[in-house]
């Protein structure tokens, strides 16, 4: 187990509606169900990281309205410290709509209220005793300025700092130097490969062909780098070597967090060789998806190492 896992990020409140299918463009449907629950990137992951077992920290903004008082305390009863969450006056807490049909698959509409307004001034502040052994911890639904002083400040003062470039970037401008572990899946990866220059049109279809991108981005960002399969597992690269780790077989009900639960899995277990850190956390990500809601789904170790461990592969890369 390593240090204190700290998150700078997003905190919502989010509205799920269940459906048979996902609405079409100009499609009405009806739900079946509707819940409420804490959620944004952030905010999930710092709850997987402390449900991994790690001390963990949430610097992140909400409104003074309701909704942001509901997200402390939600926060608070599942083990995350949030001393460094900043009530902003006059701003709502961000908000999110989430879409989940009957197979699982789901689709996120994200209103950024009070996470738009995060800046290297409150990454200093919720970053000041942030020290070697610790990890922090970086999604895309925050301003990318304020990650980039949030990752140069860490990195200088010996953290380890994990990128979850999610929602994918779309420009250069969106990209957090100074990183020590990129998280993607594959869309995502594309996206990154585009703003760094290389080429992924003639990579061709399979995992291997995933595995050299992956490899390429990682070279680039000069850090190590995993892509996430869904219940395919997931492809490393780390300390020169490509590997891979099957997730484990589940009937999937809700994929709402469970790239969130693997982030947070990661950070809490950054003290492992990468193949045990991997296995954990795709695990971890598996039993995400067997429950429904998005924070509520995220497992504690606890039931995690209880699954059948699945195998890893590594080759020279």
């Amino acid at each position: 187990m390593n240090g204190t896992v700290m998150v700078f990020g997003s905190i919502n409140a989010d509205a799920s509606y269940r459906m048979t299918a996902l609405p079409t463009p100009g499609e009405t449907v009806i739900a079946s169900t509707a819940s409420a629950s804490p959620g944004g990137k952030g905010a999930n992951q710092a709850i997987a990281a402390a449900a991994a077992g790690a001390v963990t920290r949430m610097i992140g903004m909400v409104g003074d309205d309701s909704e942001g008082a509901a997200q402390l305390a939600a926060l608070a009863l599942r083990g995350v410290d949030t001393d460094s969450v900043t009530t902003r006056h006059g701003v709502a807490t961000g908000r999110a709509v989430v879409f989940v049909d009957d197979s699982g698959e789901n689709s996120i509409v994200v209103l950024s209220g009070a996470n738009d307004l995060l800046d290297g001034d409150v990454a200093a502040t919720g970053l000041a005793s942030i020290s070697t052994g610790d990890v922090l911890v970086l999604q895309n639904e925050v301003p990318a300025a304020a990650n980039r002083a949030a990752a140069r400040l860490a990195q200088s003062l010996g953290a380890k700092v994990i990128w979850n470039a999610a929602p994918a970037p779309t420009a250069a401008a969106d990209r957090v130097h100074d990183i020590d572990l990129l998280v993607v899946n594959e869309h995502e990866l594309k996206q990154i490969s585009g703003i760094l220059g290389i080429d992924a049109t003639g990579e061709g279809p399979g995992s291997s062909a995933l595995s050299a991108l992956l490899a390429e981005c990682a070279r680039a960002l000069d850090a190590d780098a995993i892509c996430t399969l869904g219940s395919d597992g997931a492809i490393f690269f780390a300390d020169g070597l490509s590997g891979s780790v099957a997730a484990p077989k589940v009937r999937a009900v809700d994929t709402t967090a469970a790239g969130d639960t693997v982030v947070g899995y990661l950070a809490a277990h950054a003290a492992l060789p990468m193949g045990e850190r991997l296995r954990l956390a795709a695990a971890a990500g598996a039993l995400a998806v067997t429950r429904v809601g998005a924070s509520s789904s995220i497992p504690h170790i606890g039931d995690v190492v209880a699954l059948p461990v699945a195998p890893t592969e590594r080759t020279p890369a």
